[in-house]
């Protein structure tokens, strides 16, 4: 893991500093703040997924009958991770319980596309040119409002409904 932090630090001695432009910069929403919006999209879809999952199963699952509860519901499928669902038994399969934990439940594999999809957007904001303060206020927002989006669509369907 030290080698790799290290190759890692080693290699952000690589960027180079962007050369200032003469251009009038406008904010707008351009190709890179669609990609990159869309990643943090999918990533707060991924997470209003899990707080659904976490506090609103019995709609989830009377909204989609006969899905596999040992798969979505959280409260179940945590032991999916361990060989015969039992924490005694260690790892069902080699790194089940940190690496690849993502393929043992919906759960995980909710935090692993949230993480992964908000990272990849970090990586393509970082090769933006640079701008005024005030646009990194607007990108705040932007950012924001399109994570809250992604979260609603996935969260608020199952809130609103009203299942006894």
């Amino acid at each position: 893991m030290r080698i790799i932090i290290t190759l890692l630090l080693l290699a952000s001695f690589t960027l180079q500093a962007q050369e200032k432009t003469k251009d009038k910069l406008k904010w707008k929403i351009d190709k890179n703040k669609i990609i990159s919006g869309s990643l943090v999209f999918v990533g707060g879809a991924a997470k209003g997924f899990n707080e659904t999952l976490l506090f609103n199963y019995k709609i989830f699952e009377k909204t989609f009958p006969g899905v596999n509860k040992q798969w979505f519901d959280p409260k179940v499928s945590w032991r999916n991770k361990y060989e015969g669902g039992n924490p005694d038994n260690g790892a069902r399969f080699f790194l089940s319980t940190s690496a690849f934990v993502m393929f043992t439940d919906q759960y995980h594999l909710n935090n692993f596309i949230q993480k992964t999809a908000i990272m990849s957007a970090l990586v393509i904001k970082i090769g933006a040119p640079k701008q005024p303060f005030r646009y990194y206020v607007y990108d705040l927002l932007w950012y924001t409002m399109c994570y809250q989006v992604g979260f609603a669509a996935t969260y608020y369907p199952f809130t609103s409904r009203n299942y006894k």
